[in-house]
């Protein structure tokens, strides 16, 4: 579970860069935000199917009530995409980082 959660978190903050080229506002800084998806993130403690670390690019949006709404992963493991899909979508933001309509990619690494 710690693992989980440090690669989540680790991931999240290595790769702001990432995310801000996926933005329009590259010059935002999201780092309320990515805590905030870190916590959302870290629910779950371990999945059996994992052999190995895997990253997983995720692309999200924010409508009209300050929802996120997953648009796309990239993961190849179902289960993964379920997860990420599952724990995102329709989560309210309290971080006003993100404006109506706009999107940002970002990467989070899975630990074994």
């Amino acid at each position: 579970m710690k693992k989980l959660f440090l690669s989540v978190i680790v991931a999240l903050f290595m790769n702001t860069a990432f995310a801000a080229v996926g933005s329009p506002n590259r010059d935002k800084d999201y780092e309320k935000t990515f805590k905030e998806l870190a916590e959302l993130l870290n629910t779950y403690s371990n999945f059996e199917s994992l052999r190995e670390e895997v990253v997983v690019k995720v692309k999200i949006a924010i409508n009209e009530n300050h929802e996120i709404v997953v648009m796309s992963t990239d993961a190849a493991n179902s289960e993964l995409s379920y997860y990420i899909k599952n724990s995102l979508n329709y989560q309210k933001l309290t971080a006003n980082e993100l404006e109506i309509g706009n999107k940002l990619v970002f990467l989070v690494k899975f630990a074994k």
